[in-house]
């Protein structure tokens, strides 16, 4: 892989890296639930949303580690190399997710 493609893959994971550690910081603030009870219903519903919350926050945090892993690799110079096969990973795939630990072919595979 040329020198200015890693780079922008690098830029742009590093972008993707601050915006999901901004939400991840936002979604685990605990919300402000009030001290007016009006009913039980209102409750569950912030218990809810905030637990909705939580588990975006921690789809996020998983996708943070695979960007951890990406840069990582990046330093190693083993970036976009396919986890299960050793082949490179397309351009395309990384453009669409340059986090990608597989090539388009072991996705699949791994999808099925």
């Amino acid at each position: 892989m040329d020198i200015q493609l890693l780079e922008k893959f690098k830029n742009q994971l590093v972008r993707l890296k601050g915006f999901l550690m901004d939400r991840v910081k936002n979604l685990q603030k605990v919300p402000e639930f009030g001290n007016d009870v009006d009913s039980g219903d209102e409750e569950t519903d912030e218990t809810e949303e905030f637990g909705t919350q939580l588990s975006i926050a921690q789809n996020y945090k998983e996708k943070l580690a695979d960007i951890d892993t990406a840069l990582d690799k990046i330093k190693k110079h083993k970036y976009g190399i396919c986890e299960r096969c050793g082949k490179p990973i397309s351009k395309d795939v990384l453009e669409a997710a340059p986090e990608s630990k597989f090539c388009k072919e072991c996705k699949k595979s791994t999808n099925n």
